[in-house]
Parts: C-alpha cells; sequence; structure tokens
C-alpha cells in the first residue's frame, strides 16, 4: 500500500538537482503521463483574460522593504514593474503567519481554521506517533519540515520521505497508515481546481513536504519542484545559488519545458518562493541599528539579497517577453510572511522550555518563535495553563494568554472540537522570540509579521496605490478569477468567501 502512496505524492514531482546555475536545463525526470484521473491537459480556457498566473513569494519582505528599496534604486526592476502595476499597499499575511499556514492561504483562500494547518510542526490529537502502527496512546507531533524527508542532508531530500517519520491514521477500512503532507490538509487548493479543469501546474519552496499543496487528493501539481534548502550553508552565497535552482525552473518552464528544460508543456498556474531576503533578516544581519517597520534600514546582506532578486526578476520578465507570454500573464509577486523584530533594539530571545515548565501541567506540544501555540495531554487544563502563565508574565514577555472557548474566538479552531486547534494560545510582546539564534523570526501576527507586499503586474495596467486593507488569502479566488475557473470549486471560497482583490477587473463568481 505505501508503495502506492508514495507515488500519489511525487509522482508528479521532479526531485533530482543540480548544481546551481543561473539559467539553462535543471535535472529531474519528466512526470510519467497522467492516466484519465484528470480531464487531459490543454491550453484551453473557460472566459478568463490570462492564459498564466505566476505568483512569486519573497519570502521575509515587507511592504515597506520594498517602498524603501525603491526610493533607493528608482531604476531597479522593482520599480519598474512597480509602474505597470496595481499595488495592494495594506497587504496582511495570514494568522498564524508560520510559513506552512502562509503558504496555504494564497493557495487555499482559507484561514488555519478551515485548513487545520496552524504550523509546519503541529499536535494533532487525532493521530498516531511515527512508527507506531496505530498502536498505543492517540495523538502526534505533524512534523512536516525537513525531518520526513529521507535524507535531510542531501539537496534532493533522498528524493522519497521517511515513511517512520510520518504521523499515522486508521484510514475508513481500519488500516493503519502514514499520513503525507498533503493528506493533512482539510481543503482543496487552486493548483487541484486546475488541473480538474485541464491545465498544467507548477511549484517550487523549500522542502518535499512542501509537497503538500498538491492538495487533498495528492496530484494537484503537474509538477512540483522541492529543494531542501536545510541542506544548504547558512551563507548568502548558498541562499542565492539555492534561489537560482527556483530562477532556473521558472525559466525552463516559462519557455514551456519541465523544470528540468525537458519536453513540451505550457503551465497555467506556476508558483515559487525564495528565500535569500528571509535568510538575511534573520541570520545575515538583519536590519541596521534604529530601523523599524515604517523606516527600515537594510544591512549589507539584507541590501544584496534585493539586489539579487531584482536582478533575476528583471531576467524573468525579459523572459515572458522572450516566449510571446507576457502581456498574458498576471504576474502576482508577495511575500507569505513578513519578519518580526525590525526594530532588533526590542528583541528578547526566551527559551522555550521555560515556556512549557511555566505552564504546570503536561504539555504535549509547544510550537512557537514570536508567539506560542501549545496543545495539552488535558485539555482540561488549559485554564491552569493560562493562569499560571500569567503569574510569570514580566518573566515570559506575554502579554495575554488564551485558553479554551478564548482560542475559538479569537479566530482559531475550538480546541474542545477541533483535534488540531491548540488549547493555549500565548501573546508576546512585541520583539519575543521564544527561541534561540535568530535575530528575526515570523508565526505571530505582530505589524512585522503580517506586513507583506501584494503587486499585481501586467505591462497593460495602470499604476495604483491601494490602501484598503486585503489579505493573502485573497490571492488563491483571484488566481482563478484570472484563468476563467469557477470559484465555486475552491473549498476556500465556499467555506468562507475570501473575495477576489478589487480593482483588477475580474469577476467574483
Amino acid at each position: 500500500m505505501y508503495g502506492r502512496l508514495l507515488p500519489l505524492a511525487l509522482a508528479m514531482t521532479a526531485m533530482a538537482y543540480p548544481s546551481a546555475k543561473p539559467q539553462g536545463p535543471i535535472g529531474g525526470a519528466t512526470p510519467e503521463p497522467l492516466d484519465g484521473q484528470w480531464t487531459p491537459p490543454s491550453h484551453v480556457y473557460s472566459n478568463g483574460p490570462y492564459k498564466q498566473v505566476v505568483y512569486l513569494s519573497f519570502d521575509g519582505m515587507h511592504q515597506t522593504d520594498l517602498v524603501e528599496y525603491i526610493e533607493m534604486f528608482p531604476n531597479s526592476t522593482f520599480a519598474s514593474v512597480v509602474k505597470n502595476s496595481i499595488v495592494f499597499n495594506n497587504a496582511k499575511a495570514s494568522k498564524p503567519s508560520d510559513s506552512f499556514p502562509a503558504t496555504i492561504a494564497p493557495f487555499t483562500g482559507a484561514s488555519a481554521r478551515v485548513s487545520g494547518v496552524y504550523w509546519q510542526v503541529t499536535w494533532a490529537k487525532d493521530l498516531y506517533p511515527p512508527s507506531s502502527n496505530c498502536s498505543g496512546p492517540i495523538g502526534s507531533v505533524a512534523d512536516w519540515s525537513q525531518v520526513i524527508d529521507y535524507n535531510a542532508s542531501s539537496i534532493t531530500g533522498g528524493n522519497a520521505f521517511n515513511l517512520s517519520a510520518l504521523p499515522m491514521k486508521l484510514n475508513s477500512w481500519g488500516v493503519c497508515e502514514p499520513l503525507f503532507p498533503h493528506d493533512y490538509l482539510r481543503v482543496n487548493t487552486v493548483f487541484e481546481v486546475g488541473r480538474a479543469n485541464g491545465l498544467n501546474t507548477a511549484y517550487f519552496d523549500k522542502h518535499p513536504g512542501y509537497e503538500f499543496v498538491n492538495g487533498p487528493s495528492g496530484l494537484g501539481l503537474t509538477q512540483g519542484y522541492f529543494p531542501e534548502n536545510a541542506a544548504v550553508a547558512s551563507t548568502l552565497e548558498a541562499q542565492l545559488a539555492w534561489d537560482d535552482l527556483h530562477w532556473s525552473a521558472l525559466a525552463n518552464v516559462t519557455a514551456g519545458h519541465y523544470v528540468n528544460g525537458t519536453g513540451s508543456i505550457d503551465f497555467s498556474i506556476i508558483g515559487s518562493n525564495f528565500n535569500s531576503i528571509t535568510w538575511a533578516q534573520s541570520s545575515g544581519g538583519g536590519y541596521s541599528n534604529c530601523s523599524t517597520l515604517a523606516n527600515p534600514i537594510f544591512s549589507p546582506n539584507l541590501t544584496a539579497a534585493f539586489h539579487a532578486a531584482d536582478a533575476k526578476l528583471g531576467a524573468f520578465i525579459k523572459q515572458l517577453e522572450a516566449a510571446g507570454k507576457l502581456e498574458s500573464t498576471l504576474l502576482i509577486l508577495s511575500s507569505k510572511q513578513g519578519q518580526s523584530p525590525v526594530d532588533e533594539s526590542t528583541l528578547t530571545l526566551i527559551d522555550p522550555q521555560l515556556v512549557i515548565n511555566a505552564t504546570g501541567v503536561n504539555v504535549s506540544l509547544l510550537t512557537a518563535s514570536d508567539t506560542g501555540l501549545i496543545w495539552l495531554e488535558n485539555g482540561q487544563d488549559a485554564v491552569t495553563a493560562k493562569n499560571n502563565l500569567l503569574a510569570k508574565a514580566e518573566e515570559l514577555n506575554i502579554v495575554n494568554v488564551l485558553a479554551g472557548d478564548e482560542v475559538w474566538e479569537y479566530g482559531f479552531g475550538n480546541p474542545r472540537l477541533d483535534p488540531r486547534a491548540p488549547d493555549v494560545v500565548i501573546l508576546a510582546k512585541d520583539g519575543t522570540l521564544y527561541e534561540s539564534g535568530a535575530t528575526e523570526d515570523h508565526g505571530g501576527w505582530f505589524p512585522d509579521d503580517l506586513d507583506v507586499p501584494l503587486v499585481l503586474y501586467n505591462p497593460t495596467f495602470t499604476h495604483a496605490n491601494i490602501s484598503l486593507e486585503v489579505r493573502t488569502t485573497q490571492i488563491a479566488s483571484t488566481i482563478l478569477a484570472a484563468l476563467g475557473l469557477p470559484l465555486a470549486q475552491l473549498d476556500g471560497w465556499r467555506m468562507e468567501g475570501s473575495p477576489v482583490l478589487p480593482f483588477i477587473g475580474l469577476s467574483n463568481q
């Protein structure tokens, strides 16, 4: 059975990687042809004004960073792009803003309450631990980071998942089986909607676990590409080289090929992240003294990361033009999430074990950065844990603690009913990180976490700055509307109704 499940997750995913090259063919086998499970792929669209949508996430970038960079470098690609863009200068990332829910938001239109995903590493009260064969106490960590790679020290991730690291569940027939990342998602993705309507899709990100954007079917991507970022050195040069893998993949799919430069195929929904900016923020010097979110001052590494992204973006736009696809493409430039704190004078690092100890009750899992989500062995201990944490609020930089129904009232799932929802949520003081080593991170909902750029570009657009607050969940319905696909096929849109982004002439139907 497992031999069947793994190809369902990865059969459409090219997972062989070369040394970094700016452009040109890259490794990876051409996917096997589809076998009738979807409408045969075609380049025929309903009534959409665009033939392809490309979403690029420059992870960690704030809207204020983009404004600052353009002011410093008015002849940059970013400055040129903005001249023909609809700029939403009050866009907000997801809550929580950890990379997993922050990636889920623009591809499902769903909040964490609906998607069931609160963090890259969470606790699920209805799953069994890895390698348990579904025996013993129920409840398991669900860790979708590099720990599930077959070989996390390899840029390929070992070309497979380590089945012994995956949480387990009893299926409808009472058979115990491992849960793959895409199985954990409760709602479908824009990639699945695209595939179901005969379009080809591609996505590139930082761990093989990001195949979760395949959605519950496991087949949302025609091709995925997930070089393991954890296998790359923590230097700017290495991070830029890793980003180049994604830029090379984009060049190949733009030219009408698979990510390895072979074959002939038209992709309609394309997405990619880039990691150099977020690395520079958290591990490469961050921002200079006296920086604030409103007035960021770049460190040398952060400036260099922006320069590299700017140059690569310029090359990519030229590739779209050379392929005759520029005017038929809606290009979305954004970031999954920001980083906190920009003002590093406010930084306070706190050992997360102190938080666990302070609860005074048995904790199943604490997952934390600039906020903390806690799952308890016994959910009835939530109020006790809250009161104990508040008693040490000054020591732990805590502003408030939510427990029980307060978690649901705050916008998350109800921990009394939802086995994924945390029992306790910690709201920390600005500048707090419950970890060690980093100067910035994300996951919470400080302004520094949520302030992200959202730029929609097409050479035919007239520039406009839109101050209306919008959210990255609205990107999902916008992608479908741009291609003329029915929004009603997207679970997140039906359940929560995140509207199409305004002022770009697309229907919210």
